[in-house]
């Protein structure tokens, strides 16, 4: 007869929070944008009790951010909250990216005040999906909606069968990485320069951060 787990043992599986940033990462996505975050996070081995990742913000950019706030305020322990979402057609975007400029975070432990958690829109123009063709190759076309970067990415070898929620996608891209990041820093300043945010992502920012607390977790 087995023996059902003692809540000692369960408790040992758990995972465990270690001392870095606690995070709270929302997507638009209930799939492919948490799938590719916690494949990252489980690559780099960062603590799944520290960076928390959820899809089930909704998928309009004003419920992602609401979203965030609620769970924030039921835990108001993270460092940073990122809210990820993209464009694409959504009507809802820029109210959604005015909602966390105009949102002020602060940390607590019971009523004691700990500072500000910062609080920051992920956004993609048109779509997360940009980040991903960034990593195989440049571009600045205008592409107002996910439709118009799909085909693109269906001519990369790697990416051919590509659909929402595929699994593996961090693996698929990971060796092209250091690529995605410098062309989308080169997309983006050519966009500012353009005064257009067509095509623009903000990926590298949260990917530049979590790569951080994987660095300075081994030191």
């Amino acid at each position: 007869m087995v023996r059902p787990r003692s809540r000692e043992a369960l408790k040992r599986r758990e995972p465990r929070r270690e001392p870095y940033d606690r995070v709270l990462i929302v997507c638009e996505g209930s799939k492919t944008e948490p799938n590719y975050l916690r494949e990252l996070i489980a690559h780099h081995q960062l603590s799944s009790a520290n960076v928390q990742i959820t899809g089930d913000g909704g998928s309009a950019p004003h419920s992602v951010v609401e979203y965030a706030l609620e769970l924030f305020k039921k835990d108001p322990d993270y460092n940073r909250v990122f809210c990820v979402f993209d464009r694409d057609g959504h009507t809802t975007f820029d109210a959604a990216v005015q909602r966390v400029r105009d949102s002020a975070l602060v940390r607590r432990e019971g009523r004691r005040k700990l500072g500000a958690a910062r609080f920051e829109a992920i956004t993609s123009v048109p779509c997360f999906e940009y980040w991903i063709l960034l990593h195989f190759q440049y571009s600045t076309a205008d592409m107002p909606r996910f439709a118009d970067v799909e085909p693109r990415l269906r001519v990369v070898p790697a990416l051919s069968n590509y659909n929402k929620g595929v699994q593996g996608l961090y693996a698929q891209t990971h060796a092209h990485l250091q690529d995605a990041l410098e062309r989308a820093d080169r997309a983006n300043r050519a966009a500012h320069d353009a005064a257009t945010n067509n095509p623009t992502t903000k990926m590298p920012d949260l990917i530049r951060y979590l790569l951080q607390l994987a660095e300075n977790k081994v030191r």
